[in-house]
């Protein structure tokens, strides 16, 4: 048994408490050593806040509206109403003048090429309208006229259908080429001028294709130009705060080196000086729950483990007195003194719960009831002792007829005795019934002063079976009565219970 140590053993709360300390005091230090460098960094970016914000403000916005610029510039190119495109001319006109660049820098003339290319982009569009709008209105005349041919009019219809972008100039070429070698020579000069609307429409579209291109390769660049800008001064901005990251980041990286190691090294005596006894202490009530042998730390650093360790051993031997003494009460509320078979009160709960679980499961139950024939007058003639050895060794015989599990081999009271067997026939009972008897019969006890006694036993058998209506005590009345059945007819044999003969 281990008992608390009386030597000097440090307190656990004081040395926990000597820790935190400690700690707390290096904490202190690194906040101590850091506080400058934080002012530091926050003096940096109140500077870097009022040399660059203002220009990565500006820079982004011009970003922002060089987007605005692609969108006039797909409107121009796109839109079929004339106020329309005229409108995103104005506003894209007022967008590069708000601008506001150094002088002779990249921006300024990427922004005049914009303009440049803008109005010029307008110009043409103004000028497609106008000659659509004469070609279609030739077209119109020329499909109303009856004496022209089917050709004329699906020529006439897909003039009527020009679109200002993404007109399929070659198919109208084709069909103006077909039209024209059927028409007849009256009708030629309208054919001509269709041709050359035609033609001028065909030329002022490769024109606006260039020019709209090349506006948007204008407006790419300056979208570019900007971003590189603003990544420009975004390192810059990045460059004059490293400096002082990299100061606090070296410090930052003793500090926390330091706690780490101390951390560590904390950790390993948390775990070696507290932890592992601990363990230790709950590993023992786990096994001494398991009934294994209890193993317990045989010294600690602290005194209050100490302490807990000599809790749990004394837990320990009074749990295994408990233990032992309720098994001894378990055997003698279980067992008879005499025969070490189950007493009545065991037999009468485990036949309950045999019958249920026969019951339940749909098998057979049979209990065999068997007396020693004139046990009062081997008592009398050899005496008592002699009479309790002949009840043990019958017990010993009835163990080895009850090896099967939920056999119950039990002392019903004084020399009478009983069997359960569950899951066994009328014929499996009945055959071991007879061997039980012979087996008894040919049993021989040799007392101390050399005498010999041989003894029979009668035997009443009741079987259950699977469609059987009986109760435990009806059972217990049925055996009972053919065991007096078989002593009235001469004892040393075995009656089966009528009921159950009518029943199998």
């Amino acid at each position: 048994m281990i008992s608390p140590s009386p030597h000097f053993r440090p307190r656990l709360a004081a040395l926990v408490r000597l820790a935190l300390g400690g700690l707390l005091l290096l904490f202190s230090l690194s906040v101590w050593v850091s506080l400058p460098l934080l002012g530091g960094i926050v003096d940096k970016t109140n500077q870097v806040r009022d040399e660059y914000l203002p220009d990565l403000t500006r820079w982004r916005y011009n970003t922002q509206r060089t987007e605005q610029l692609f969108g006039f510039i797909q409107t121009l190119y796109w839109s079929t109403d004339s106020q329309v495109a005229r409108n995103s001319r104005l506003q894209a006109q007022v967008l590069l003048d708000s601008f506001a660049f150094e002088p002779g820098s990249v921006q300024v003339a990427q922004v005049s090429r914009i303009f440049l290319d803008i109005q010029a982009l307008a110009r043409l569009r103004d000028s497609q309208r106008v000659l659509l709008s004469g070609l279609q209105a030739l077209a119109g005349a020329l499909s109303r006229d009856e004496a022209i041919p089917g050709a004329a009019l699906r020529f006439a219809a897909s003039c009527t259908r020009l679109g200002l972008i993404g007109t399929n100039w070659q198919a109208l070429g084709r069909e103006a080429s077909e039209l024209q070698a059927r028409l007849p020579a009256d009708s030629a000069h309208v054919l001509g001028e269709l041709q050359n609307r035609f033609a001028q429409l065909q030329a002022l579209e490769v024109e606006i294709s260039q020019t709209y291109q090349q506006a948007l390769d204008q407006q790419r660049q300056l979208a570019a130009s900007f971003n590189s800008d603003t990544a420009l001064k975004t390192q810059q901005i990045a460059k004059a705060v490293e400096r002082k990251a990299d100061q606090i980041r070296r410090y930052g990286l003793v500090t926390m080196g330091l706690l780490g190691a101390m951390t560590l090294g904390m950790l390993y005596a948390f775990q070696r000086l507290l932890l592992r006894p601990i363990l230790h202490c709950t590993r023992a009530l786990e096994q001494l729950n398991a009934g294994q042998p209890v193993q317990l730390p045989q010294r600690t650093l602290f005194h209050e483990l100490d302490t807990i360790c000599w809790s749990v051993s004394q837990y320990s031997d009074m749990t295994r007195q408990l233990q032992k003494v309720n098994h001894e009460l378990l055997q003698l509320s279980q067992q008879d003194g005499l025969t070490g078979l189950s007493n009545r009160r065991h037999f009468d709960v485990m036949l309950a719960a045999e019958h249920a679980r026969a019951r339940r499961h749909g098998h057979d139950l049979t209990l065999i009831l068997l007396d020693i024939d004139h046990f009062k007058a081997v008592n009398d003639r050899y005496g008592h002792p002699l009479g309790d050895e002949c009840l043990r060794q019958l017990a010993v015989l009835l163990r080895s007829f009850s090896q099967r599990p939920g056999d119950i081999a039990a002392r019903y009271g004084g020399e009478e005795f009983a069997l359960v067997l569950p899951e066994i026939t009328l014929e499996q009972s009945l055959l071991l019934a007879e061997r039980l008897r012979q087996a008894v019969a040919e049993l021989i006890i040799s007392g101390d002063a050399g005498e010999s006694v041989c003894f029979t036993v009668s035997l009443g058998l009741i079987h259950a079976g699977r469609s059987s209506q009986y109760t435990p005590e009806s059972m217990i009345n049925q055996a009972d009565l053919a065991l007096y059945q078989a002593k009235q007819l001469g004892r040393n044999r075995v009656e089966i219970a009528e009921e159950a003969v009518v029943a199998t």
